[in-house]
């Protein structure tokens, strides 16, 4: 009866790791739907036939004017809410986000980077706060939002974005949200969740167990009955997708799906406000409805991508991923729910009792020793490995956060079609760190140039200055300002999505004979400073 008790505590012991190894459900969303006064603004990614992926817009009635990016910009989501519109950088380290922010009128419009650290793999948008998850440390940053006291909260996934509060679902799938909005975060309802999504004053969640919604807060209408994979959710309306791919809509005044749409099957779909819009599996066009002018016409445009181009995937990728994303990228199938039974194991029928002898009792406790051992090492070694690898992720990252969203920021200069936006901004100072390098040894013959010495030795890098070049970079002749001469070694790495370029720079004196080694590292976005001479961006 003792080993049956061990084995039994073992089991359970194992099926709970099992549950808090599921996989969780990353979202970032390839549409966003954004408001100013009687306007709405809807942009999506749209694929090419070169493997890239570009941001189009369009407004309802017209008005609204996102400035083209540069033909060599990709983003791997985007959100959107009332008066901007925010976009995200493929996945990478450091990753960035960039936003533009329009008026009630849609002609007055700035543009900025709001954010600069590691990669994000989650990313949702009220009508004004911003918030999203660290790839690697789970840590949730929220921008346009200083009155939220975060405390280092962190959610494993589905960071849901509402007015006044923001919900998520830890490792187990468990509800949690902060804010200030009471109907929404003091009525969070227990229990084991997918996914999670929040409107305007309401939130709903999908059950890990079959699927079935659970919402609370302010939300109108009368909830639908059986599975869905996927929600929607706004001002006072809200739909759902079944695994299937189709949509039913609920909400204030009867809305629902228009009749031309309820026989369709989509990839995806996304709301705010009183808009709706999802991609349609047949052709990958984006159609959206809520108001009179989308109702009448709901196609708004094609070559939608049907989801984000990630680097792995947990439940595998999306046929033909090749031909929406580049670069070792894929669009990752969305994972199928599926109910976990566990039944604890079976007692043995017991023989007829006889008299115990010595020796049986001693391999009983052998036995028993034995199982407590193994559970209790194994216990302790996947405990360690978990604490190491979450130690390992989290060190050495740096979170960049450029300020508010509505700073003051000058307009931005509208160009034609085929030009790419310019953002004037006044010239930043780089600050650089070379405590690092004297782990390196020979801390004390460290020297720090600045950027603007170096480009004033060697005249902007001029090829009457190159000595010679090789495969890690050019080689540059210079004269420092007090009059020392010096070589100087530079690299750059140009990728076709943004440009992330590492300075190295080796500095030979003739006259001492010391070589000095000196890094600078800076982020150049997509469409600003074109040359070397011209300003780096904010950080």
């Amino acid at each position: 009866m003792a080993i049956h008790h061990l084995l039994s505590y073992s089991f359970f012991l194992l099926a709970f790791f099992s549950l808090s190894c599921l996989p969780s459900l990353d979202s970032l969303s390839t549409v966003s739907i954004s408001h100013a006064s009687n306007q709405t603004l809807i942009c999506a990614l749209i694929h090419s036939s070169d493997q890239q992926s570009y941001l189009n817009c369009t407004s309802f009635p017209q008005g609204i004017q996102i400035p083209p990016t540069s033909g060599n910009t990709s983003f791997s989501g985007i959100v959107g809410g009332n008066g901007f519109l925010c976009a995200l950088s493929l996945p990478s380290s450091p990753s960035y986000m960039v936003c533009w922010r329009f008026s009630s009128n849609g002609t007055d419009m700035s543009y900025k980077r709001i954010y600069l650290g590691p990669a994000l793999k989650e990313l949702d948008a009220g009508n004004s706060h911003v918030c999203g998850l660290a790839d690697g440390t789970d840590k949730l940053e929220c921008w346009q939002w200083p009155d939220l006291v975060l405390n280092g909260t962190e959610f494993a996934s589905s960071v849901a974005v509402g007015d006044g509060f923001v919900c998520g679902l830890s490792e187990l799938g468990q509800i949690r949200c902060l804010g200030s909005y009471g109907n929404v975060i003091d009525h969070v309802p227990r229990g084991n969740y997918r996914l999670v999504a929040s409107g305007s004053r309401h939130a709903c969640a999908t059950s890990s167990l079959n699927g079935s919604l659970e919402c609370w807060g302010d939300m109108v209408g009368e909830k639908p009955a059986g599975e869905f994979k996927a929600l929607a959710l706004g001002e006072n309306r809200s739909c759902a997708m079944r695994p299937n791919g189709k949509v039913t809509c609920w909400g204030e005044d009867g809305f629902a799906l228009p009749g031309n749409l309820r026989d369709a099957f989509f990839e995806a779909i996304e709301g705010n406000g009183n808009v709706f819009c999802g991609i349609l599996a047949s052709d990958l066009s984006l159609n959206c409805w809520g108001n009179e002018i989308l109702d009448s016409n709901s196609s708004v445009m094609k070559n939608v991508l049907p989801g984000p181009c990630r680097s792995e995937c947990s439940c595998g990728p999306l046929p033909n991923y090749g031909t929406f994303c580049s670069q070792g990228l894929m669009i990752c199938e969305p994972c199928k729910g599926s109910t976990l039974v566990i039944s604890p194991p079976s007692i043995p029928s017991q023989p007829p009792t006889s008299p115990p002898s010595r020796r049986t009792r001693w391999n009983r406790k052998m036995i028993a020793f034995l199982v407590v051992g193994c559970v209790g090492s194994l216990s302790f070694l996947i405990a360690s490995g978990f604490l190491f690898s979450r130690y390992c992720k989290v060190r050495g990252y740096r979170v960049h956060d450029s300020g508010p969203l509505d700073d003051p920021l000058p307009p931005l200069r509208q160009g034609g079609p085929s030009q790419t936006s310019q953002v004037e901004q006044a010239k930043p100072t780089l600050e650089k760190r070379l405590s690092q390098l004297t782990s390196l040894g020979n801390g004390g013959h460290l020297e720090e140039f600045s950027l603007q010495m170096l480009l004033h030795a060697t005249r902007n890098f001029s090829e009457e200055r190159k000595i010679g070049s090789g495969s890690f970079g050019s080689v540059y002749h210079g004269t420092l300002d007090d009059g020392r001469e010096v070589a100087i070694k530079r690299a750059e790495f140009n990728g076709s999505n943004y440009a992330f370029w590492c300075v190295h720079f080796e500095i030979f004196s003739a006259r001492k004979g010391i070589w000095v080694n000196i890094h600078g590292a800076g982020i150049k976005p997509p469409a600003e400073d074109e040359y070397l001479d011209q300003p780096w961006p904010e950080n």
